[in-house]
């Protein structure tokens, strides 16, 4: 009986693997939008190629309390037919088709993560810094081409320093893996990795902090403004009556 099971589960594993290396993702792109209430909306674009039919095709997620918002291939809506499980101890976007496809398809998945970022874990550190770290591993035995992740910060906050990545940036290296942009007016971090095997990921910790000015200092700043011109003002009436006092003077020792 116990070689029977063994047997059962060789087998399971050996359609298990066969199915997913039928289907290749080329490219995966993560993109993680963290508001000012901790929430965050995680984006995944991917392309991919099955070389085989198949009805039921199997992705990393990375997170498990995720509420999937939209999902959609070719851009046609198919979100009533993904579900986040867990699968080898680890959650999975699955999606199921009434019909096998096969060929090159684009997938694009939208979620929602309520309690992405704990901000009482997080910080406050010195220089009222924050810090925190996001994390993309590949948990199924079949490679990504390449796996790029974005971080995009809460408005008006910006990073303070970058404290680790995945990959590592070593010091003979020309430069960093990660690069810094902006979008729609907001700080983002970009990592990737080429390819991304079975149990590698792409990581980013970083520390960040606010750098917007409270509304107080701005109403300061324009009341010394204006206390500064009023002065400068009454400086120089104070000089214009002076000069039209010593005018009269000097007509009047004439």
């Amino acid at each position: 009986m116990k070689y029977i099971n063994m047997i059962k589960i060789l087998f399971g594993l050996t359609i298990f693997s066969s199915l997913l290396l039928a289907q290749q993702i080329d490219v995966l792109e993560q993109t993680v939008s963290i508001s000012e209430d901790g929430s965050a909306q995680l984006t995944y674009q991917m392309s991919f190629s099955l070389s085989d039919s198949l009805s039921t095709i199997q992705i990393p997620a990375g997170y498990e309390n995720m509420e999937i918002t939209s999902v959609s291939l070719d851009d046609i809506d198919i979100t009533d037919q993904t579900a986040i499980i867990i699968d080898r101890s680890s959650p999975v976007f699955e999606i199921n088709f009434p019909d096998p496809i096969s060929g090159d398809h684009t997938i694009n998945v939208i979620t929602r993560m309520l309690d992405f970022l704990n901000w009482s874990e997080a910080g406050p550190e010195e220089f009222k810094t924050y810090n925190w770290e996001v994390n993309y591993t590949n948990t199924l035995p079949a490679y990504i081409g390449r796996c790029d992740l974005t971080v995009i910060l809460p408005d008006g906050w910006n990073f303070h320093r970058i404290t680790g990545s995945d990959p590592k940036f070593k010091k003979k290296e020309p430069k960093p893996p990660y690069v810094f942009s902006m979008v729609e007016d907001r700080a983002s971090v970009s990592i990737s990795r080429t390819p991304m095997n079975y149990m590698e990921g792409v990581g980013i910790e970083f520390a960040f902090k606010n750098e917007q000015k409270p509304n107080v200092l701005i109403w300061v700043g324009l009341l010394l403004s204006f206390l500064y011109l009023y002065y400068f003002r009454h400086l120089i009436s104070r000089r214009d009556v002076e000069s039209t006092i010593d005018t009269n003077n000097d007509k009047e020792s004439e």
